[in-house]
């Protein structure tokens, strides 16, 4: 079946959740009300609007820290839309591994053992490939505004940049993480760190964003780091390279056929 093609808006949370698409805009959840919701809601919207292509390419690097141990991955990474992603790693230990992410179905394959594995139940909360994100967040298709209501708490300098720090909140039971705290540049539109939260209150984990670039007349995070909170010295940081928006990427190229070649 042909898949018609849509141009989605795809911002950096989609970097995020792998590397590629939680960005894409629709009916928001409905803010608390007050002048501090709408203004929230209005930030999220900048965040998105400064952000929107309809693909992505570009190589990708992980260097993973757990205890003493350091752990450096790199691979190439296609997107397009907010549900089709496909990574292939280059690292010597892991050459030749292959992810593929349809809507919230994940497949890995690796080539040592030619075999295929679809990511499901338990699974989905382990780290991909070892690293502090979890198949659980690649998983997620939604933007914040679909799932979030929001709330300006203060305003705060962070690094030398003003912020205003946002609460956001999900009664949903299907996000990962039901409440989140974001600083966001006042100028630059971009979340400088956010904390994750369980629906319990306990601070999962912690997103700084290390460095942005201008690409393409977008403002793109290049630089990020996941830090666990329950784990000592646990640690991912993933940088992008090579950034190419909105290029022709076929429907061959996310296919099982291409990730068992």
């Amino acid at each position: 079946m042909k898949i018609k093609k849509l141009r989605f808006k795809i911002s950096f949370w989609v970097i995020l959740a792998l590397f590629s698409t939680e960005g894409v805009l629709a009916v928001p959840a409905q803010p608390a009300g007050g002048a501090s919701s709408k203004e929230a809601q209005a930030i999220l919207d900048a965040i998105d609007a400064a952000q929107q292509y309809s693909s992505i390419s570009y190589v990708g690097t992980m260097e993973i820290t757990q205890g003493s141990r350091v752990l450096k991955k790199q691979f190439s990474a296609y997107a397009r839309g907010k549900d089709r992603v496909f990574l292939e790693f280059s690292n010597p230990e892991d050459r030749g591994v292959r992810m593929l992410r349809l809507g919230s179905s994940i497949w890995m394959y690796f080539p040592s053992e030619r075999d295929t594995v679809r990511i499901s139940g338990s699974l989905m909360r382990q780290g991909l490939m070892g690293s502090n994100l979890s198949y659980e967040e690649v998983a997620e298709g939604e933007s914040l505004k679909e799932s979030y209501s929001a709330e300006i708490l203060r305003e705060e300098t962070l690094d030398g940049r003003p912020c205003k720090v946002l609460r956001l909140t999900s009664p949903r039971t299907d996000v990962s993480y039901p409440v989140r705290t974001l600083w966001v540049d006042d100028v630059r539109k971009i979340p400088l760190k956010i904390e994750l939260y369980a629906r319990s209150g306990i601070l999962m984990k912690t997103m700084y964003i290390k460095n942005a670039e201008a690409i393409s007349g977008r403002l793109l995070p290049t630089t990020i780091e996941i830090v666990d909170a329950l784990k000592k010295n646990s640690k991912t940081v993933f940088s992008m390279s090579s950034i190419k928006l909105d290029i022709a990427l076929p429907d061959s190229m996310f296919s099982m056929e291409a990730l068992t070649k």
